[in-house]
């Protein structure tokens, strides 16, 4: 076993270092190239995203994916809050189907140009892409957008990752008002809100439908250095959630459990599920072979 387990790890090492190397030599080139993110679901990745290279060294929210791939089915709707350039999106939009629907939301410019470009890339017709940000006000706001390769940071909130930002005047909306235009309310299975911070001015926005209880299962960031930068606490939203009728779990990707998680004393970085039947939720994790 000694050994067997020396080789593996060799195996994994000689392997890691051609793709540093395969990256190394493609970052030199710069622009993008087209990579395999899912089965049949490819995406472009762009040299100059340290979130592409997340993606490209397979280091990017396993959990996450494995959550998703095994939540969602064929019909359901799911919305992604803070897209980026698409890659939830864009495995989501195939597990869903042409009887599904996908929404996603990214008002940054130059990233809504990148996920408008790996939606056409992949032919899909059941996303409706939003240039808007959710917040908790209807109008205009600031958005600190990366210069160099922390795209995954942008923010409106100060960003806690990276130097060289600028500002760009987006438009933002409320969920709650957003769905009085897009009949879409009662019918989310899954909502994921990654937005750097600004979690609680999106969950500000949605009260009214979250307290449905028909509400989707939500996936939430929970990231203290970022939502302090933006004037909250992951522990306010944590019993923000509660008080719109959700317990929060963790996801076993091992056992496929979703598993009660107290609050905690601090975040560092964490993605939790606000859950409001658990058993349902649960049978669809477990009913989804993958």
């Amino acid at each position: 076993r000694a050994v067997a387990s020396r080789i593996q790890k060799r195996q994994r090492a000689f392997r890691n270092a051609k793709r540093i190397e395969e990256w190394n030599t493609r970052a030199a080139q710069g622009g993008y190239f087209i990579y395999k993110i899912a089965p049949n679901v490819k995406m472009k990745l762009y040299c100059d995203s340290l979130l592409s290279r997340l993606i490209f060294f397979n280091e990017f929210e396993i959990d996450e994916q494995d959550f998703m791939v095994r939540f969602l089915h064929p019909g359901d709707v799911y919305v992604d809050v803070g897209a980026n350039a698409g890659f939830f999106t864009l495995i989501a939009a195939r597990i869903v189907g042409p009887k599904g629907h996908v929404l996603a939301f990214e008002p940054v410019s130059k990233t809504y140009k990148r996920l408008s470009e790996n939606i056409h890339l992949n032919g899909f017709s059941n996303v409706q892409l939003e240039r808007t940000g959710l917040s908790d006000s209807t109008g205009t706001l600031s958005m600190m957008v990366a210069e160099d390769e922390m795209d995954a940071f942008n923010s409106f909130a100060r960003p806690h990752k990276g130097e060289h930002y600028v500002q760009e005047r987006v438009f933002t909306t409320r969920w709650d008002e957003f769905v009085l235009k897009c009949p879409l309310a009662g019918r989310v299975t899954f909502m994921k809100i990654d937005v750097e911070g600004w979690e609680a001015k999106v969950l500000a926005g949605a009260r009214r439908q979250l307290s449905r209880e028909d509400a989707p299962v939500l996936q939430v960031e929970f990231t203290d250095e970022a939502a302090r930068a933006a004037g909250s606490s992951c522990r306010e939203n944590y019993r923000l959630l509660e008080s719109l009728g959700y317990r929060i779990y963790s996801y076993n990707r091992t056992t496929k459990a979703l598993n009660p998680d107290p609050i905690r004393e601090e975040y560092p970085y964490l993605n939790l599920y606000a859950v409001k039947d658990l058993a349902a939720s649960q049978f669809r994790l477990n009913a989804k072979m993958v």
